[in-house]
């Protein structure tokens, strides 16, 4: 890569765009690891799996109907999601 290029992620932090958004939970992380998340648009997805024990342990117990800003990517077998980053800031059950 040359000093002229810009990497893609920094541009979209520039813009304000990460991949991390608030997802509403719908069910909460269960004993094997998965649990139901509805995007902003709406969109129920399956949580398959966290990136890391430290993931995982920020999403334990989060209470249904709470706000976690997350970042989600595709699981590497297609079937769900992985929960890659969850940031501070979301808002809890009401």
């Amino acid at each position: 890569m040359s000093t002229t290029e810009t990497r893609t992620t920094d541009v979209k932090a520039a813009d304000g765009e990460t991949g991390a958004r608030p997802h509403r939970i719908v069910n909460p992380m269960g004993a094997t690891g998965r649990m139901t998340v509805e995007t902003p648009e709406g969109t129920e997805r399956t949580v398959v799996g966290c990136l890391d024990g430290l993931v995982a342990g920020r999403l334990d117990g989060v209470a249904p109907g709470s706000t976690v800003r997350m970042e989600l990517s595709p699981a590497a077998d297609g079937e769900g999601y992985v929960a890659a980053r969850v940031l501070p800031g979301g808002l809890p059950a009401l």
